[in-house]
């Protein structure tokens, strides 16, 4: 017996919980669209203890609806048919109809009347198609497993963690259902000339799960992914160039003498004219010239991938971390007093999700650039900034230097973002709320494509261990946990071969050096004892070219590679990248560092926690340096030189003494199997 509607708001709430848009579940179809039958398993949460209502509840209450992008649709308007009798009647007619049928299809699904002429303009614009709704098999009640099971890689479960941190309030019963689905003419057209197809799944409570479900044609043995890390989105960056170009222009206007004289007190200058010299040589150059909008670089971003899947050259993005720059909205702070009031819509994750689907903003801001919805599956975790529930100070440790700003312009801001050292050191688990209800329920995960292994694991928020990274402006991350590492252990045992290709995403690094080192010349008479050693005169390349032998090389042992990383199993870690892991992908640090791993005859150690704990842990690699992804250019010269682990620079923020680093993402292409290349790109190249 089905129920209606009616009774169905009566008996309780239902949420979809998996797959998500930052976990979507990949469906492989051949080439030549002959499977046409799918089958998929969701897993809900819901406040009803009966499987049996839940089940007759859930009946006709879900529907895959297929996105497909306004150029592809625009061509079909147009599509030559063969000539024969009435050849052009027929075609005359035929075009009228898909006419017709786009123009109110485009009626329905914009908010403005598109004609075709504008339509012609829309480079990357996508539509949803017509819903394919499925049927369901079968339902059982989920139990919740931990993370660590080894019955983990095979299901969906992160009930653990949802219970655990009370992210659906009362909600505590777990299912999952078996549905059925056949793909339309519609969908199977589009993958005629698209390498695949994104789905969004309607759910009760009128819950749409974005981009959670892939029909891909990849047989995942020539395919490309993109890794882009740190991301720092937030409201305030949008709002930053209004605000300082109303405040630079009211102040000089009312009283330059004045204007100076507020820079020189914040600033501690002593000498009025130097401070003036210096910020007048500043406001030569356009502020639009030096800002760095990490929203806007998401933006960018997001319409390069897309045109890259409109030549199907990407099938999926990597996401590590730092998606956000901040849990709360800056104008919300003051006024939440308890943390246990985190909403969705009063966080920055939803200023992440409407910059990925294009969803437009409430105020229009100047400077803010249109953006596109990301027409490419994505799989995301998570960075110590997203732990962050209040914002920062942009004038602290001269953090305006990293979005392009100077320190008067960075004045401006404090009215409106000046905040607590206290409460922006803050780190709870509470602003992850958002992120596992609407974005993704599970912070460590696998993905099996082909004969592919993509670990994705969260490294978790700033640790106060290690004091000395966090005052020098390098904080480390708390690392892997006693569970992940048992999960690492579980896939060694159960999934990797010496066939598998393994791939470990983290947002903090395994391998980070300090790229100074001082030491101590006590056999030099003249000049300088003091000897500061650069990673740079380490490049295995330069040692080669000096005839040196290869060991001389190994930057282990000389600089500490454990500055502003993982704090805890950091040596376990770094055994599974050496072992297991062909290519290690992290962020965390905004540079470009790729290190090669090798056995170590002779190991070396690092320092744990200094000054703290000085205990020294062993290190089981023998460790290298250079820029290896443009060295190396084919699969065989990879496969004979790695494991690495590779930092990706941040595609939102760039570093201090350079902003125009930020942008940057880095372009991972498998062929016939093999790892090929690894470089580093930019969106501004």
């Amino acid at each position: 017996m089905k129920l209606n509607s009616t009774e169905i708001a009566k008996i309780g709430n239902i949420r979809l919980i998996s797959p998500n848009l930052g976990r979507p579940s990949i469906l492989q179809i051949d080439r030549k669209l002959k499977k046409k039958n799918f089958q998929i398993r969701l897993l809900f949460i819901s406040d009803i203890s009966d499987p049996e209502i839940f089940g007759r509840s859930i009946q006709n209450q879900i529907s895959l609806v297929p996105l497909f992008d306004y150029r592809w649709s625009y061509r079909l308007i147009f599509v030559k048919k063969p000539k024969r009798l009435f050849s052009k009647w027929r075609e005359r007619r035929s075009r009228e109809k898909r006419k017709k049928f786009l123009e109110e299809k485009l009626k329905t699904t914009t908010e403005v009347d598109l004609n075709l002429e504008t339509l012609k303009k829309l480079k990357s614009r996508l539509h949803r198609g017509e819903p394919i709704f499925p049927k369901v098999m079968n339902v059982e009640i989920a139990s919740i497993i931990p993370v660590h099971n080894v019955s983990y890689m095979k299901d969906l479960n992160p009930e653990e963690l949802l219970i655990k941190a009370h992210v659906f309030g009362e909600l505590s019963k777990f299912y999952r259902l078996n549905i059925e689905f056949t793909l339309s003419k519609e969908v199977l057209k589009f993958l005629k000339e698209r390498n695949f197809v994104m789905f969004d799944i309607h759910s009760p409570n009128n819950q749409i799960n974005y981009h959670s479900l892939v029909v891909s044609k990849q047989k995942w043995k020539d395919f490309t992914f993109i890794h882009a890390t740190d991301l720092h989105l937030a409201e305030r960056n949008d709002r930053i160039y209004e605000i300082i170009k109303k405040w630079t222009q009211s102040s000089v206007r009312e009283s330059v003498e004045d204007f100076f004289e507020l820079v020189k007190k914040k600033l501690k200058i002593k000498k009025k004219k130097q401070t003036q010299e210096r910020l007048l040589s500043d406001i030569k150059i356009p502020l639009r010239k030096r800002f760095v909008n990490p929203n806007n670089q998401f933006r960018k971003f997001i319409k390069l991938m897309n045109r890259k899947v409109l030549r199907n050259e990407l099938d999926f993005i990597v996401l590590t971390g730092d998606l956000v720059d901040y849990t709360i909205l800056s104008r919300l702070s003051k006024k939440l007093s308890k943390l246990n009031q985190f909403r969705y819509e009063d966080s920055n994750w939803q200023i992440f999700k409407n910059i990925l689907l294009n969803i437009p903003l409430k105020q229009r801001y100047k400077g803010v650039i249109r953006g596109e919805e990301l027409n490419c599956p994505i799989f995301t975790t998570l960075g110590n900034h997203d732990y962050r529930p209040f914002h920062y100070d942009l004038t602290w440790g001269e953090m305006y230097k990293k979005i392009g700003l100077n320190a008067s312009e960075a004045i401006a801001l404090n009215e409106l973002f000046s905040a607590s050292p206290i409460s922006a050191l803050t780190k709870t688990s509470l602003a992850l709320k958002g992120y596992l209800s609407e974005i993704n329920s599970s912070i460590d995960f696998s993905i099996v494509l082909g004969n592919h292994l993509f670990i994705i694991l969260n490294t978790g928020s700033d640790s106060f261990r290690n004091i000395r990274d966090l005052i020098s402006g390098h904080p480390s991350v708390t690392g892997v946990t006693y569970k992940q590492i048992q999960y690492l252990e579980n896939l060694i045992n159960n999934q990797i071969t010496k066939d598998t290709n393994t791939f470990l995403f983290l947002h903090g690094p395994p391998l980070n050096a300090e790229t100074k080192k001082l030491s101590i010349n006590i056999f030099e008479k003249k000049g300088r004892r003091f000897v500061r050693k650069k990673i740079s005169e380490f490049k295995e390349s330069l040692i080669k070219k000096l005839g040196k032998p290869i060991p001389t090389a190994r930057i282990d042992g000389v600089f500490n590679l454990k500055y502003g990383c993982v704090s805890s199993n950091w040596e376990k870690l770094i055994e599974f990248c050496k072992n297991y892991a062909m290519l290690t992908l992290c962020g965390h640090t905004h540079n470009n560092q790729e290190f090669r791993l090798e056995e170590a005859e002779k190991k070396s150690s690092v320092y744990d926690a200094p000054p703290f704990r000085l205990k020294k842990i062993e290190n089981p690699a023998a460790v290298f340096y250079d820029n290896y992804s443009e060295m190396f250019a084919n699969a065989k010269i990879i496969q004979e030189n790695g494991p690495f682990v590779v930092q990706t620079p941040a595609l939102g923020l760039g570093s201090y003494r350079d902003p125009n680093t930020a942008g940057a993402y880095r372009e991972i292409i498998v062929k016939d199997g093999k790892l090929t290349s690894f470089k580093v790109k930019d969106i501004n190249r």
